[in-house]
Protein backbone atom coordinates (compact mmCIF):
# COMPACT_ATOMS: atom_id res chain seq x y z
CA UNK A 1 0.00 0.00 0.00
CA UNK A 2 2.98 2.31 0.00
CA UNK A 3 3.37 2.68 -3.78
CA UNK A 4 3.75 6.37 -4.44
CA UNK A 5 4.36 6.93 -0.72
CA UNK A 6 1.91 6.40 2.09
CA UNK A 7 -0.30 9.30 3.12
CA UNK A 8 -0.18 10.52 6.72
CA UNK A 9 -2.51 8.57 9.02
CA UNK A 10 -3.53 8.36 12.66
CA UNK A 11 -5.32 5.46 14.35
CA UNK A 12 -7.51 5.40 17.42
CA UNK A 13 -10.55 3.79 19.01
CA UNK A 14 -14.05 5.21 18.97
CA UNK A 15 -17.03 3.34 20.40
CA UNK A 16 -14.97 0.18 20.82
CA UNK A 17 -13.94 0.12 17.15
CA UNK A 18 -10.51 0.82 15.68
CA UNK A 19 -10.50 3.65 13.11
CA UNK A 20 -7.74 4.99 10.86
CA UNK A 21 -7.86 8.62 9.71
CA UNK A 22 -6.00 9.41 6.47
CA UNK A 23 -4.92 12.87 5.35
CA UNK A 24 -6.30 12.03 1.92
CA UNK A 25 -5.85 15.27 -0.02
CA UNK A 26 -5.03 18.94 0.37
CA UNK A 27 -6.33 21.89 -1.66
CA UNK A 28 -3.93 24.68 -2.64
CA UNK A 29 -5.40 26.65 0.30
CA UNK A 30 -4.24 23.90 2.68
CA UNK A 31 -7.77 22.72 3.52
CA UNK A 32 -7.72 18.94 3.63
CA UNK A 33 -9.88 15.89 3.18
CA UNK A 34 -9.74 13.57 6.18
CA UNK A 35 -10.98 10.04 5.51
CA UNK A 36 -11.89 7.54 8.27
CA UNK A 37 -11.79 3.77 7.67
CA UNK A 38 -12.88 1.31 10.36
CA UNK A 39 -11.32 -2.11 10.94
CA UNK A 40 -14.91 -3.38 11.28
CA UNK A 41 -16.16 -3.74 7.69
CA UNK A 42 -19.75 -3.23 8.90
CA UNK A 43 -18.99 0.37 9.89
CA UNK A 44 -19.44 3.03 7.19
CA UNK A 45 -16.47 5.16 6.17
CA UNK A 46 -16.55 8.83 7.14
CA UNK A 47 -14.96 11.95 5.73
CA UNK A 48 -14.19 15.24 7.39
CA UNK A 49 -12.48 18.54 6.71
CA UNK A 50 -8.92 19.06 7.95
CA UNK A 51 -7.92 22.61 8.77
CA UNK A 52 -5.19 24.29 6.74
CA UNK A 53 -1.87 23.91 8.50
CA UNK A 54 -3.06 20.96 10.60
CA UNK A 55 -1.08 17.72 10.80
CA UNK A 56 -2.37 14.34 11.88
CA UNK A 57 0.84 13.83 13.87
CA UNK A 58 -0.35 16.65 16.16
CA UNK A 59 -3.61 14.88 17.10
CA UNK A 60 -4.45 13.47 20.50
CA UNK A 61 -7.39 11.20 21.34
CA UNK A 62 -9.73 14.14 21.96
CA UNK A 63 -8.92 15.88 18.65
CA UNK A 64 -9.23 12.55 16.79
CA UNK A 65 -12.69 12.00 18.28
CA UNK A 66 -13.72 15.60 17.45
CA UNK A 67 -12.78 15.08 13.79
CA UNK A 68 -14.66 11.77 13.71
CA UNK A 69 -17.76 13.41 15.22
CA UNK A 70 -17.56 16.27 12.70
CA UNK A 71 -17.25 13.75 9.88
CA UNK A 72 -20.07 12.50 7.71
CA UNK A 73 -20.75 9.13 6.06
CA UNK A 74 -20.28 8.76 2.33
CA UNK A 75 -23.21 9.72 0.12
CA UNK A 76 -24.81 7.51 -2.52
CA UNK A 77 -22.52 9.17 -5.09
CA UNK A 78 -19.38 7.96 -3.28
CA UNK A 79 -17.86 4.53 -2.73
CA UNK A 80 -14.63 3.07 -1.38
CA UNK A 81 -12.73 0.42 -3.34
CA UNK A 82 -9.43 -1.30 -2.58
CA UNK A 83 -7.04 -2.13 -5.41
CA UNK A 84 -4.89 -5.23 -5.79
CA UNK A 85 -2.00 -3.65 -3.87
CA UNK A 86 -4.25 -2.82 -0.90
CA UNK A 87 -4.48 0.91 -1.67
CA UNK A 88 -7.77 2.52 -0.63
CA UNK A 89 -9.57 4.63 -3.25
CA UNK A 90 -12.56 6.96 -2.99
CA UNK A 91 -14.76 7.03 -6.10
CA UNK A 92 -16.90 10.17 -6.28
CA UNK A 93 -19.49 11.14 -8.83
CA UNK A 94 -18.98 14.59 -10.35
CA UNK A 95 -21.28 16.79 -12.38
CA UNK A 96 -24.92 17.77 -12.03
CA UNK A 97 -27.09 15.30 -10.13
CA UNK A 98 -29.93 15.68 -12.61
CA UNK A 99 -27.66 14.53 -15.47
CA UNK A 100 -28.71 10.94 -14.79
CA UNK A 101 -31.90 11.80 -16.63
CA UNK A 102 -29.93 12.07 -19.84
CA UNK A 103 -30.05 15.76 -20.73
CA UNK A 104 -26.54 16.44 -19.45
CA UNK A 105 -25.02 12.96 -19.61
CA UNK A 106 -21.85 14.34 -21.19
CA UNK A 107 -21.13 16.51 -18.16
CA UNK A 108 -20.97 13.76 -15.54
CA UNK A 109 -18.14 11.50 -14.55
CA UNK A 110 -16.16 9.98 -11.73
CA UNK A 111 -13.10 11.03 -9.79
CA UNK A 112 -11.03 8.28 -8.18
CA UNK A 113 -8.68 9.53 -5.46
CA UNK A 114 -6.25 7.27 -3.63
CA UNK A 115 -6.83 7.76 0.09
CA UNK A 116 -3.97 5.71 1.49
CA UNK A 117 -1.07 6.50 -0.86
CA UNK A 118 0.11 9.32 -3.11
CA UNK A 119 -1.19 8.26 -6.52
CA UNK A 120 -2.50 10.32 -9.44
CA UNK A 121 -6.21 11.18 -9.40
CA UNK A 122 -8.11 9.31 -12.13
CA UNK A 123 -11.02 11.05 -13.87
CA UNK A 124 -13.57 9.16 -15.96
CA UNK A 125 -15.79 11.30 -18.18
CA UNK A 126 -19.35 10.08 -18.72
CA UNK A 127 -19.06 7.30 -16.09
CA UNK A 128 -21.78 6.86 -13.46
CA UNK A 129 -20.87 5.26 -10.14
CA UNK A 130 -24.07 3.25 -9.77
CA UNK A 131 -23.40 1.62 -13.14
CA UNK A 132 -19.86 0.46 -12.33
CA UNK A 133 -18.71 -2.52 -10.28
CA UNK A 134 -15.81 -2.38 -7.86
CA UNK A 135 -13.78 -4.50 -10.31
CA UNK A 136 -14.40 -1.98 -13.11
CA UNK A 137 -13.34 0.91 -10.87
CA UNK A 138 -10.19 -0.92 -9.79
CA UNK A 139 -9.32 -1.67 -13.43
CA UNK A 140 -9.48 2.08 -14.11
CA UNK A 141 -6.90 2.96 -11.48
CA UNK A 142 -4.45 0.28 -12.61
CA UNK A 143 -1.60 -1.10 -10.58
CA UNK A 144 1.16 1.14 -9.24
CA UNK A 145 4.49 0.79 -11.02
CA UNK A 146 6.18 -2.45 -10.03
CA UNK A 147 3.06 -3.97 -8.42
CA UNK A 148 1.24 -6.70 -10.32
CA UNK A 149 -2.56 -6.52 -10.24
CA UNK A 150 -4.30 -9.01 -7.95
CA UNK A 151 -5.77 -12.10 -9.56
CA UNK A 152 -8.81 -11.95 -7.24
Amino acid sequence: MTAGGARPRWSGRIGGASWTLYDAARAPSGLGLGYFVCDDAEMADRRTALAAGSALSDLDDEAFRALWEAGRPLTRTERRVVDGSGAIWLAQGVGPVWAGGGSAAGTVGLRLRCISAHRPVVELNGAILSEMSDAELIACVGAPEGVAPSSD
